[in-house]
């Protein structure tokens, strides 16, 4: 959808419109500099810290470790929400992620890599109170659902689409440090855009104090958390090491690995678009089917492809996995009570992130037995949940459009 701004000279300059008021348009281009921040070194993270001397075990201790740091900040990130306003929580973490870039670039050794993922991790406290933003901004029923998947699906799969090949180019031409230095300046980019927000004022919740058992108590609540954890634990394990597995194994070089990683952003806008434009999938959970089904494909192509044809094919649909996460959020959004659902975000983000922890250590292991154990494994665990979901959707086929 196209609008027009009008400049000093009264000319008429056309716009794209994301269909998002203020608000929401800053959390959008904050988002899309995090994940441009994040693209531009996860694809080849795992390659950074082997050359800095790591064992696939040792690889797989580092990435645990980050998702172990984000459980770690995300545990009082409810607490802070309720007492800390949004803007200043949001600042806080990002300065955080940039003095941890910062750390990543300077490291000498693998073990040296700690500080940095830990301060990296920080910034994960302020996911929730993102969420929370978006969800009171922007409304009830689909205007939610288009507000989570632009934010949190489109916009960071855009920077996604440039990024990755953006980092394998700095990889080639400069070093692998330089991609930690470009993540620390998309950073400050995105503080930038998240201190024009609003000063919104801590929102309070009335009665008795809400604590992290309640939204489990809630059955759709606890069903979207249950997810969200195995969701992210198989496809983790299936994806962290597969650039290892293309370069180790296909002699795929670093360059070409940067540019299959922008790949996945095409498949996650893709998806994106097809989630937020078809009515059928106002069940969000036909989409977060689709989306997972996504990646489970994905994976058969990285253990049985051969060609880097088949490879680019399984980057594209393995951008499924992010949009999983918009899916998520715009359902649990929707099935938590008001009441509950700043502690629903937090824990949302603790079971994706318990996910994220341990999938890398069994990656590692599985790694060491056979390059493609860890992609058979995530897929073996993928399907049933593919077969659960699309049962569930039955039950939950209002849930998304039930206020509109």
């Amino acid at each position: 959808m196209e609008g027009s701004s009008v400049n000093t000279m009264g000319w008429r300059i056309p716009r794209i419109s994301l269909g998002l008021d203020r608000e929401n348009r800053l959390m959008f281009w904050g988002m899309f500099f995090n994940e441009a921040g994040i693209g531009i070194f996860i694809t080849l993270w795992p390659l950074y810290i082997g050359s800095l001397g790591a064992s696939p075990a040792q690889i797989g201790l580092i990435i645990g470790l980050w998702g172990f740091s984000r459980l770690l900040f995300l545990m009082p990130s409810g607490m802070l929400i309720e007492r800390v306003p949004p803007k200043t929580l949001i600042l806080g973490t990002r300065i955080g992620a940039i003095l941890g870039f910062a750390l990543l670039s300077i490291a000498q050794t693998w073990w040296q890599l700690f500080p940095g993922v830990i301060l990296m991790a920080a910034s994960t406290a302020s996911f929730p109170v993102i969420s929370s933003v978006i969800a009171d901004v922007a409304g009830r029923g689909r205007a939610r659902i288009r507000a989570f998947t632009m934010i949190l699906n489109v916009g960071p799969s855009v920077a996604l689409l440039i990024t990755p090949a953006l980092g394998g180019i700095l990889a080639e031409q400069i070093s692998l440090r330089a991609i930690f230095v470009a993540a620390a300046i998309f950073n400050v980019a995105g503080f930038l855009v998240f201190r024009r927000m609003s000063d919104r004022e801590v929102r309070v919740q009335h009665g008795p104090p809400v604590t992290y058992a309640e939204p489990f108590r809630d059955s759709g609540t606890r069903t979207i958390l249950l997810l969200a954890f195995a969701v992210v634990f198989a496809s983790i394990l299936g994806v962290t090491l597969v650039p290892n597995l293309l370069q180790n194994v296909h002699d795929v070089p670093i360059g070409h690995i940067g540019f299959l990683g922008s790949l996945a952003a095409v498949g996650s806008i893709s998806l994106g678009l097809l989630l937020n434009n078809l009515k059928v999938f106002e069940n969000s959970m036909l989409g977060f089917s689709m989306a997972i089904s996504s990646v489970a494909v994905a994976l058969a192509l990285f253990v049985f492809g051969q060609e880097l044809w088949i490879f680019a094919i399984a980057f594209m649909l393995r951008g499924g996995l992010l949009a999983t996460f918009s899916v998520m959020y715009a359902t649990l959004s929707e099935a938590a009570p008001d009441r509950i659902r700043n502690r629903a975000y937090v824990l949302a983000e603790l079971m994706a992130g318990l996910g994220f922890t341990l999938a890398p250590f069994a990656a590692g292991w599985f790694f060491e037995v056979r390059p493609q154990l860890p992609m058979i494994a995530g897929m073996a665990v993928l399907i049933p949940i593919i077969i659960t979901v699309l049962w569930m959707s039955r039950s939950f086929g209002g849930s998304s459009s039930s206020s509109t």
